[in-house]
């Protein structure tokens, strides 16, 4: 009886957020076929946002997520003592991390490790020192031509087999600047792709993510006093959490929306069904979206979708057949590429077969032997 390699993945947390849902599919994915240890930074099982199969080990470095803090608020508050107290509460979390991270890594025992962000590719080049690891690291965001960004994330790939991205833009961006390591594309895996699909009974919208400025929701709110105008009956269902709820509720007050959006907010994803199938297009309004993996979900049940084209996850999803993107984000444009899609349930049908047509490339099956195809190998000894 041969014995399953072992996968360490190692992240930050495991509480809400799009990269740590992916983590969890990507480890339930990858427990098929193998013996899999997540190893989190920081927390512990009370914060477990997502489901993990019982054969998933979960290991936590530190107990509590540090608090974010913004030096930007600090810095309007002019308040010196308070900017210095934060910058010495960074260096000592950021100490007991790296601390945390030697110890783990030092004398790590896998066979492959799998690594969320540059910063723990980094950490890894650093203390990890068994050669005969497969290292792979994955990137979760657009770099937006940040060039500290680029650099960092193509120093913390030194010494790595492969680095995985999501999007076609991404792995053709990385794959010339990075030089032994391969760069792979794999999209995200869907967690599984309903069989019943949205009928567009309702004319509804839907959107959902991290109540941050990078999402864009203040234009999305935007966007749905025009829809309003031109079809009242129409809600939105605006699902998440987030530093920005506060304004997207001021926002919708000031413009008399309250009975027509609905805010319901953190969604767990095996509760999320019933708001899609009450909808009829899902509305991404993200500023920035590397992958997207809402948009993938939402199309899973049938939901065409409008998109603004700065989120590279969508043009990268949507085609012309699938749903409408919009230039320069236009949110006259977006509000009457919707009105017009809801007044089509026609149009609405011919993108869902469409979609239906696309969306198993993205399931687990079909996106687990993607993975295999690196996970099995050999391993390149380079030397530097």
């Amino acid at each position: 009886m041969s014995t399953k390699k072992k996968i360490v993945i190692l992240t930050m947390h495991t509480s809400f957020g799009g990269i740590e849902r992916l983590v969890a599919t990507l480890a339930d994915m990858l427990s098929q076929d193998y013996a899999v240890t997540i190893i989190a930074n920081y927390g512990n099982s009370s914060d477990e946002a997502f489901s993990y199969p019982k054969n998933v080990s979960i290991k936590y470095l530190l107990p509590k997520l540090p608090e974010i803090i913004s030096l930007k608020k600090l810095l309007k508050q002019k308040n010196p003592g308070a900017i210095i107290r934060e910058f010495n509460r960074r260096h000592k979390l950021n100490s007991a991390r790296r601390h945390a991270l030697k110890n783990a890594l030092k004398d790590l025992d896998t066979d492959i490790i799998i690594t969320e962000r540059a910063f723990y590719s980094s950490a890894v080049n650093k203390y990890c020192k068994n050669q005969d690891i497969l290292k792979i690291a994955t990137d979760h965001n657009h770099h937006q031509s940040n060039k500290k960004y680029i650099k960092e994330l193509i120093s913390s790939v030194r010494n790595f087999d492969s680095l995985v991205v999501a999007t076609p833009e991404l792995r053709d961006f990385y794959k010339t600047k990075i030089k032994d390591t391969k760069c792979v594309l794999i999209p995200n895996p869907l967690s599984h792709i309903p069989t019943k699909k949205t009928t567009f009974a309702n004319r509804n919208l839907i959107s959902a993510g991290r109540l941050s400025p990078e999402k864009g929701f203040i234009d999305l709110i935007n966007v749905m006093e025009t829809v309003q105008d031109e079809l009242p009956e129409t809600k939105l269902f605006l699902l998440g959490d987030g530093p920005e709820k506060s304004a997207i509720q001021t926002e919708i007050k000031r413009l008399n929306l309250e009975k027509s959006i609905v805010m319901p907010g953190f969604v767990r994803h095996e509760d999320i069904a019933p708001y899609f199938y009450d909808s009829s297009l899902f509305i991404l309004t993200s500023h920035t979206e590397a992958f997207g993996l809402v948009l993938t979900e939402a199309m899973s049940y049938g939901l065409p979708c409008v998109a603004f084209d700065s989120a590279s996850g969508a043009r990268a999803q949507i085609t012309p057949q699938t749903g409408v993107l919009i230039k320069d984000r236009n949110q006259d444009k977006m509000a009457h590429a919707i009105i017009d899609l809801l007044r089509s349930p026609q149009t609405l049908k011919t993108y869902q077969k469409q979609i239906a047509k696309n969306i198993n490339a993205f399931s687990k099956s079909v996106v687990l032997q993607d993975w295999k195809k690196i996970l099995e190998s050999q391993k390149l000894h380079i030397s530097f």
